[in-house]
Protein backbone atom coordinates (compact mmCIF):
# COMPACT_ATOMS: atom_id res chain seq x y z
CA UNK A 1 0.00 0.00 0.00
CA UNK A 2 0.86 3.57 -0.89
CA UNK A 3 1.49 4.95 2.53
CA UNK A 4 0.91 8.52 1.10
CA UNK A 5 -2.42 8.13 -0.44
CA UNK A 6 -4.74 10.43 0.64
CA UNK A 7 -8.80 9.48 0.60
CA UNK A 8 -9.61 13.13 -0.83
CA UNK A 9 -6.91 12.57 -3.81
CA UNK A 10 -8.08 9.57 -5.66
CA UNK A 11 -6.52 8.72 -8.94
CA UNK A 12 -3.51 10.41 -8.52
CA UNK A 13 0.10 9.29 -9.20
CA UNK A 14 2.45 9.42 -6.23
CA UNK A 15 6.01 10.13 -6.77
CA UNK A 16 8.28 7.30 -5.09
CA UNK A 17 9.89 8.32 -1.95
CA UNK A 18 8.09 11.69 -1.74
CA UNK A 19 5.07 12.62 -0.46
CA UNK A 20 3.86 14.51 -3.61
CA UNK A 21 1.27 13.67 -6.23
CA UNK A 22 -0.14 14.41 -9.43
CA UNK A 23 -3.54 14.39 -11.38
CA UNK A 24 -4.61 14.84 -14.81
CA UNK A 25 -8.51 15.71 -14.78
CA UNK A 26 -10.68 16.68 -17.24
CA UNK A 27 -13.58 16.13 -19.80
CA UNK A 28 -14.22 16.02 -23.41
CA UNK A 29 -17.93 17.88 -24.56
CA UNK A 30 -19.73 18.37 -27.59
CA UNK A 31 -22.68 21.15 -27.44
CA UNK A 32 -25.20 20.92 -30.38
CA UNK A 33 -26.96 24.85 -29.86
CA UNK A 34 -29.69 25.20 -32.14
CA UNK A 35 -31.19 29.33 -32.14
CA UNK A 36 -34.84 29.45 -32.93
CA UNK A 37 -33.86 33.61 -33.20
CA UNK A 38 -31.01 35.51 -34.30
CA UNK A 39 -28.50 36.04 -31.86
CA UNK A 40 -25.39 37.95 -31.88
CA UNK A 41 -23.34 34.78 -30.13
CA UNK A 42 -25.17 32.24 -31.09
CA UNK A 43 -22.99 29.38 -29.58
CA UNK A 44 -24.11 29.34 -26.27
CA UNK A 45 -27.29 31.59 -24.26
CA UNK A 46 -26.11 35.00 -23.73
CA UNK A 47 -29.65 37.20 -23.03
CA UNK A 48 -27.82 40.22 -23.72
CA UNK A 49 -26.92 39.31 -27.15
CA UNK A 50 -30.92 39.12 -28.10
CA UNK A 51 -31.24 42.06 -30.34
CA UNK A 52 -34.40 43.76 -30.15
CA UNK A 53 -37.47 42.81 -32.14
CA UNK A 54 -37.67 43.95 -35.57
CA UNK A 55 -34.40 44.65 -35.71
CA UNK A 56 -31.45 42.54 -37.44
CA UNK A 57 -27.81 43.99 -36.53
CA UNK A 58 -25.10 42.47 -38.64
CA UNK A 59 -23.96 39.36 -37.13
CA UNK A 60 -26.90 38.37 -35.56
CA UNK A 61 -27.88 34.78 -36.79
CA UNK A 62 -29.93 31.77 -36.12
CA UNK A 63 -29.72 28.15 -36.51
CA UNK A 64 -27.45 25.04 -35.32
CA UNK A 65 -23.72 25.59 -34.12
CA UNK A 66 -21.89 22.37 -33.02
CA UNK A 67 -18.84 23.12 -31.07
CA UNK A 68 -16.18 20.76 -28.61
CA UNK A 69 -14.57 24.05 -27.68
CA UNK A 70 -15.82 23.77 -23.65
CA UNK A 71 -13.67 20.56 -23.70
CA UNK A 72 -11.68 21.38 -20.78
CA UNK A 73 -7.73 19.69 -19.35
CA UNK A 74 -6.76 19.96 -15.65
CA UNK A 75 -3.70 19.05 -13.89
CA UNK A 76 -2.97 19.25 -9.82
CA UNK A 77 -0.18 18.80 -7.71
CA UNK A 78 -0.50 18.53 -3.88
CA UNK A 79 2.34 17.41 -1.59
CA UNK A 80 2.67 17.31 2.12
CA UNK A 81 5.70 19.44 4.16
CA UNK A 82 6.34 19.69 7.25
CA UNK A 83 4.27 22.84 7.53
CA UNK A 84 1.02 21.76 5.85
CA UNK A 85 -0.16 20.65 2.35
CA UNK A 86 1.26 22.52 -1.06
CA UNK A 87 -1.49 22.90 -3.46
CA UNK A 88 -1.45 23.79 -7.60
CA UNK A 89 -4.20 23.68 -10.04
CA UNK A 90 -4.00 24.38 -13.29
CA UNK A 91 -6.93 24.43 -15.54
CA UNK A 92 -7.75 25.34 -19.63
CA UNK A 93 -10.04 24.82 -22.92
CA UNK A 94 -10.41 25.40 -26.00
CA UNK A 95 -12.47 28.26 -26.06
CA UNK A 96 -9.52 31.04 -27.38
CA UNK A 97 -9.28 32.21 -30.81
CA UNK A 98 -9.47 29.15 -33.31
CA UNK A 99 -10.15 26.61 -30.55
CA UNK A 100 -6.72 27.47 -28.85
CA UNK A 101 -6.26 26.87 -25.56
CA UNK A 102 -7.77 29.26 -22.89
CA UNK A 103 -6.32 29.77 -19.24
CA UNK A 104 -9.36 29.43 -16.49
CA UNK A 105 -7.59 28.46 -13.56
CA UNK A 106 -4.27 29.19 -12.51
CA UNK A 107 -3.60 28.85 -8.71
CA UNK A 108 -1.10 27.93 -5.96
CA UNK A 109 -2.43 27.35 -2.29
CA UNK A 110 -0.77 26.70 1.17
CA UNK A 111 -2.82 26.19 3.97
CA UNK A 112 -5.16 29.50 4.44
CA UNK A 113 -3.55 31.75 1.37
CA UNK A 114 -4.51 30.73 -2.29
CA UNK A 115 -2.99 33.42 -5.26
CA UNK A 116 -3.61 32.99 -8.50
CA UNK A 117 -6.56 32.60 -11.00
CA UNK A 118 -10.08 31.21 -10.01
CA UNK A 119 -13.52 31.45 -9.21
CA UNK A 120 -14.39 35.21 -7.16
CA UNK A 121 -14.79 35.19 -3.68
CA UNK A 122 -17.71 37.30 -4.81
CA UNK A 123 -19.11 34.12 -6.48
CA UNK A 124 -20.83 31.02 -4.66
CA UNK A 125 -19.59 27.83 -5.93
CA UNK A 126 -22.62 25.96 -3.67
CA UNK A 127 -25.65 27.28 -4.97
CA UNK A 128 -24.91 26.96 -8.58
CA UNK A 129 -27.58 25.51 -10.43
CA UNK A 130 -26.36 22.83 -12.87
CA UNK A 131 -26.83 23.69 -16.72
CA UNK A 132 -26.42 22.32 -20.02
CA UNK A 133 -25.73 25.70 -21.11
CA UNK A 134 -21.73 26.53 -21.07
CA UNK A 135 -22.43 30.18 -20.41
CA UNK A 136 -24.39 29.60 -17.45
CA UNK A 137 -26.77 32.27 -15.86
CA UNK A 138 -27.28 35.78 -16.66
CA UNK A 139 -28.05 36.68 -12.97
CA UNK A 140 -25.31 34.71 -11.06
CA UNK A 141 -22.15 36.25 -10.27
CA UNK A 142 -20.20 34.12 -12.09
CA UNK A 143 -16.39 35.43 -12.80
CA UNK A 144 -12.97 33.80 -12.71
CA UNK A 145 -10.31 36.50 -11.09
CA UNK A 146 -6.69 37.13 -10.07
CA UNK A 147 -6.15 37.14 -6.73
CA UNK A 148 -4.71 36.47 -3.19
CA UNK A 149 -7.11 35.60 -1.09
CA UNK A 150 -7.33 34.72 3.05
CA UNK A 151 -9.38 32.11 4.47
CA UNK A 152 -9.26 32.02 8.01
CA UNK A 153 -10.06 29.37 10.66
CA UNK A 154 -13.65 30.51 11.63
CA UNK A 155 -15.69 27.61 13.40
CA UNK A 156 -16.59 24.26 12.37
CA UNK A 157 -19.25 25.64 10.22
CA UNK A 158 -18.41 28.66 8.51
CA UNK A 159 -15.96 29.27 5.81
CA UNK A 160 -14.74 33.02 5.98
CA UNK A 161 -12.47 34.25 3.07
CA UNK A 162 -10.94 37.69 2.61
CA UNK A 163 -9.41 38.77 -0.86
CA UNK A 164 -7.82 41.30 -3.39
CA UNK A 165 -8.45 40.68 -6.66
CA UNK A 166 -7.87 42.30 -10.00
CA UNK A 167 -9.12 45.68 -10.04
CA UNK A 168 -10.49 45.92 -14.09
CA UNK A 169 -12.85 48.55 -14.75
CA UNK A 170 -15.56 47.71 -17.70
CA UNK A 171 -16.59 50.87 -19.12
CA UNK A 172 -19.43 51.76 -22.81
CA UNK A 173 -18.20 54.74 -23.07
CA UNK A 174 -14.13 54.96 -22.90
CA UNK A 175 -10.95 53.10 -21.33
CA UNK A 176 -11.18 51.39 -18.88
CA UNK A 177 -8.31 51.15 -16.36
CA UNK A 178 -6.79 49.25 -13.47
CA UNK A 179 -7.90 50.61 -10.15
CA UNK A 180 -5.44 49.90 -6.72
CA UNK A 181 -8.01 47.12 -5.86
CA UNK A 182 -11.33 44.99 -5.68
CA UNK A 183 -11.70 44.00 -1.84
CA UNK A 184 -14.03 41.23 -1.50
CA UNK A 185 -15.11 39.61 2.26
CA UNK A 186 -17.63 36.21 2.15
CA UNK A 187 -19.52 34.11 5.16
CA UNK A 188 -20.55 30.88 4.27
CA UNK A 189 -22.40 28.37 6.43
CA UNK A 190 -21.24 25.14 4.52
CA UNK A 191 -23.31 22.20 4.48
CA UNK A 192 -21.86 19.20 6.91
CA UNK A 193 -23.00 15.75 7.89
CA UNK A 194 -25.64 15.99 10.34
CA UNK A 195 -26.39 18.74 9.82
CA UNK A 196 -27.49 18.18 6.48
CA UNK A 197 -27.51 19.39 2.58
CA UNK A 198 -28.61 23.51 3.19
CA UNK A 199 -25.86 26.16 3.13
CA UNK A 200 -25.74 30.09 3.45
CA UNK A 201 -23.46 32.43 2.29
CA UNK A 202 -23.31 36.53 2.15
CA UNK A 203 -20.58 38.32 0.25
CA UNK A 204 -19.45 41.82 -0.08
CA UNK A 205 -17.12 43.96 -2.46
CA UNK A 206 -15.72 47.46 -2.24
CA UNK A 207 -13.90 48.23 -5.90
CA UNK A 208 -11.98 51.46 -7.18
CA UNK A 209 -13.37 52.27 -10.76
CA UNK A 210 -10.75 53.89 -12.46
CA UNK A 211 -11.41 54.85 -16.44
CA UNK A 212 -10.23 57.75 -19.04
CA UNK A 213 -13.44 59.34 -21.48
CA UNK A 214 -13.10 58.62 -25.35
CA UNK A 215 -15.75 60.63 -27.74
CA UNK A 216 -17.28 57.89 -30.34
CA UNK A 217 -14.83 57.67 -32.41
CA UNK A 218 -12.83 55.86 -29.82
CA UNK A 219 -10.75 59.30 -28.92
CA UNK A 220 -10.04 60.06 -25.63
CA UNK A 221 -11.94 63.40 -24.69
CA UNK A 222 -8.96 64.78 -22.27
CA UNK A 223 -6.43 61.44 -21.18
CA UNK A 224 -7.32 62.51 -17.67
CA UNK A 225 -7.71 59.17 -15.36
CA UNK A 226 -11.48 59.43 -13.31
CA UNK A 227 -12.35 57.67 -10.78
CA UNK A 228 -15.25 56.41 -8.59
CA UNK A 229 -16.07 53.73 -6.28
CA UNK A 230 -18.22 50.54 -6.50
CA UNK A 231 -19.67 48.51 -3.87
CA UNK A 232 -21.94 45.60 -3.50
CA UNK A 233 -23.83 42.67 -1.76
CA UNK A 234 -24.39 39.49 -2.69
CA UNK A 235 -26.90 36.70 -0.55
CA UNK A 236 -27.79 32.96 -1.63
CA UNK A 237 -27.94 29.71 -0.89
CA UNK A 238 -29.07 25.90 -1.36
CA UNK A 239 -31.90 24.18 1.05
CA UNK A 240 -33.44 20.74 0.46
CA UNK A 241 -37.04 20.23 -0.10
CA UNK A 242 -38.78 17.32 0.39
CA UNK A 243 -42.34 18.03 -0.82
CA UNK A 244 -41.75 16.65 -4.42
CA UNK A 245 -38.77 14.52 -3.49
CA UNK A 246 -36.33 13.65 -1.09
CA UNK A 247 -33.41 14.70 -2.93
CA UNK A 248 -34.55 17.49 -4.46
CA UNK A 249 -33.34 21.16 -3.21
CA UNK A 250 -34.01 24.59 -3.94
CA UNK A 251 -30.82 27.23 -5.18
CA UNK A 252 -30.98 31.27 -4.94
CA UNK A 253 -29.24 34.51 -5.15
CA UNK A 254 -29.56 38.03 -4.94
CA UNK A 255 -27.16 40.53 -5.78
CA UNK A 256 -27.38 44.36 -5.81
CA UNK A 257 -24.74 47.17 -6.08
CA UNK A 258 -23.38 50.46 -8.08
CA UNK A 259 -20.56 49.42 -10.24
CA UNK A 260 -20.47 45.46 -10.11
CA UNK A 261 -21.62 44.33 -13.60
CA UNK A 262 -17.84 42.68 -14.20
CA UNK A 263 -19.11 40.20 -11.91
CA UNK A 264 -22.38 39.44 -13.14
CA UNK A 265 -22.87 37.04 -15.43
CA UNK A 266 -24.41 38.63 -18.26
CA UNK A 267 -23.10 41.92 -18.14
CA UNK A 268 -19.20 40.83 -17.81
CA UNK A 269 -19.97 38.88 -21.10
CA UNK A 270 -21.48 41.64 -23.15
CA UNK A 271 -19.89 44.18 -21.64
CA UNK A 272 -19.61 48.09 -19.97
CA UNK A 273 -21.71 47.06 -16.95
CA UNK A 274 -19.69 48.78 -14.52
CA UNK A 275 -19.85 52.94 -15.06
CA UNK A 276 -20.45 55.87 -17.66
CA UNK A 277 -19.42 58.82 -18.17
CA UNK A 278 -22.23 61.82 -17.66
CA UNK A 279 -22.29 65.25 -19.93
CA UNK A 280 -20.19 67.06 -17.43
CA UNK A 281 -17.42 63.87 -17.66
CA UNK A 282 -18.07 62.65 -14.13
CA UNK A 283 -17.45 58.55 -13.82
CA UNK A 284 -20.79 56.98 -13.06
CA UNK A 285 -21.03 53.72 -11.30
CA UNK A 286 -23.99 51.73 -12.50
CA UNK A 287 -26.79 50.56 -10.17
CA UNK A 288 -28.29 46.65 -10.70
CA UNK A 289 -29.92 44.21 -9.09
CA UNK A 290 -29.85 40.53 -10.56
CA UNK A 291 -30.31 36.87 -9.38
CA UNK A 292 -32.03 33.29 -9.51
CA UNK A 293 -34.05 31.13 -8.37
CA UNK A 294 -33.70 27.39 -9.13
CA UNK A 295 -35.27 23.83 -8.18
CA UNK A 296 -33.25 20.75 -8.52
CA UNK A 297 -35.00 17.19 -9.15
CA UNK A 298 -33.64 13.93 -8.66
CA UNK A 299 -35.96 11.67 -10.73
CA UNK A 300 -36.69 8.15 -9.94
CA UNK A 301 -35.11 5.56 -11.89
CA UNK A 302 -37.80 3.42 -10.73
CA UNK A 303 -40.47 4.46 -12.64
CA UNK A 304 -41.76 2.13 -15.18
CA UNK A 305 -40.87 5.17 -17.61
CA UNK A 306 -37.02 4.52 -16.37
CA UNK A 307 -36.83 1.10 -15.40
CA UNK A 308 -33.52 -0.53 -16.27
CA UNK A 309 -32.36 2.95 -16.48
CA UNK A 310 -28.75 3.15 -14.66
CA UNK A 311 -27.19 5.81 -12.86
CA UNK A 312 -28.35 9.40 -11.95
CA UNK A 313 -31.14 11.51 -13.63
CA UNK A 314 -32.02 14.78 -12.18
CA UNK A 315 -33.37 18.57 -13.67
CA UNK A 316 -33.06 22.20 -13.21
CA UNK A 317 -35.82 24.82 -13.33
CA UNK A 318 -34.10 28.37 -13.46
CA UNK A 319 -35.58 31.53 -13.96
CA UNK A 320 -33.18 34.89 -13.79
CA UNK A 321 -32.73 38.16 -13.98
CA UNK A 322 -30.75 41.08 -14.47
CA UNK A 323 -32.14 44.62 -14.04
CA UNK A 324 -29.85 47.91 -14.25
CA UNK A 325 -30.86 51.23 -13.62
CA UNK A 326 -30.10 53.36 -16.43
CA UNK A 327 -29.10 57.31 -16.02
CA UNK A 328 -31.36 59.52 -18.35
CA UNK A 329 -28.14 60.87 -20.36
CA UNK A 330 -27.40 57.13 -21.50
CA UNK A 331 -28.23 56.04 -25.29
CA UNK A 332 -31.05 55.05 -26.16
CA UNK A 333 -29.63 51.12 -27.20
CA UNK A 334 -28.34 50.94 -23.22
CA UNK A 335 -28.91 47.88 -21.88
CA UNK A 336 -31.72 47.90 -19.14
CA UNK A 337 -32.87 44.42 -18.07
CA UNK A 338 -32.94 40.72 -19.14
CA UNK A 339 -34.84 37.62 -18.41
CA UNK A 340 -33.80 34.29 -18.71
CA UNK A 341 -35.79 30.83 -18.16
CA UNK A 342 -34.07 27.73 -18.54
CA UNK A 343 -35.09 23.88 -17.87
CA UNK A 344 -33.48 20.60 -18.61
CA UNK A 345 -32.46 16.87 -18.24
CA UNK A 346 -29.25 15.77 -17.48
CA UNK A 347 -28.50 11.85 -17.28
CA UNK A 348 -25.13 10.09 -15.94
CA UNK A 349 -25.48 6.78 -16.88
CA UNK A 350 -21.89 6.32 -15.01
CA UNK A 351 -20.17 8.78 -13.16
CA UNK A 352 -17.60 9.50 -16.51
CA UNK A 353 -20.35 9.56 -19.05
CA UNK A 354 -23.15 12.52 -18.79
CA UNK A 355 -25.73 14.03 -21.25
CA UNK A 356 -28.29 16.49 -21.30
CA UNK A 357 -30.89 18.45 -23.22
CA UNK A 358 -31.68 21.81 -22.09
CA UNK A 359 -34.74 24.39 -23.37
CA UNK A 360 -33.52 28.11 -22.81
CA UNK A 361 -36.14 31.32 -23.21
CA UNK A 362 -34.44 34.66 -22.94
CA UNK A 363 -35.57 38.38 -23.04
CA UNK A 364 -33.61 41.89 -23.29
CA UNK A 365 -34.95 45.01 -22.79
CA UNK A 366 -33.43 48.39 -23.47
CA UNK A 367 -33.43 52.02 -22.07
CA UNK A 368 -36.07 53.24 -24.32
CA UNK A 369 -38.36 50.24 -23.93
CA UNK A 370 -37.81 48.19 -26.81
CA UNK A 371 -36.99 44.37 -26.42
CA UNK A 372 -36.68 41.48 -27.78
CA UNK A 373 -37.39 37.50 -27.03
CA UNK A 374 -35.11 34.25 -28.15
CA UNK A 375 -35.30 30.69 -27.47
CA UNK A 376 -32.29 27.68 -27.39
CA UNK A 377 -32.44 24.29 -27.81
CA UNK A 378 -28.82 22.50 -26.31
CA UNK A 379 -27.59 19.59 -26.33
CA UNK A 380 -24.39 18.20 -25.04
CA UNK A 381 -22.92 14.92 -24.59
CA UNK A 382 -19.46 14.80 -22.15
CA UNK A 383 -17.06 11.75 -21.41
CA UNK A 384 -15.07 12.60 -17.74
CA UNK A 385 -11.49 11.56 -17.46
Amino acid sequence: ANTCYDPNFPGAWYLPGTTAAMKVGGYVNLSIVNSFDPMLIPDRFIAGSIPPDGESPAGATEGTQVSAQQTRVNLEYREQSTMGEIRAFVEADFQGSGDTLRLRHAFGQFRTILAGKTWSTFMDNNAQPEEVDVEGINGQVLLRNSQIRWSPHFGETFNMKLALEDPATDIYDGEGQRGAFDLVASLERVPLGALGMWNYRVGAILRDLKAIETNQEGQQVSGETIDTTGWGFTTGGRQPLTWWAEDDYVLWQLTYGEGIGHYINDLGTVGGGDAVFDPKGKLRALPGFSGYLSYMHRWPLTWRFFNGFPGVMRSSFTLSWVDIKNFDFQDDSAYNQTLRASMNLIYNPTKNIQTGVEFLWGQRKNKDGSEGTATQLQFAMRYIF
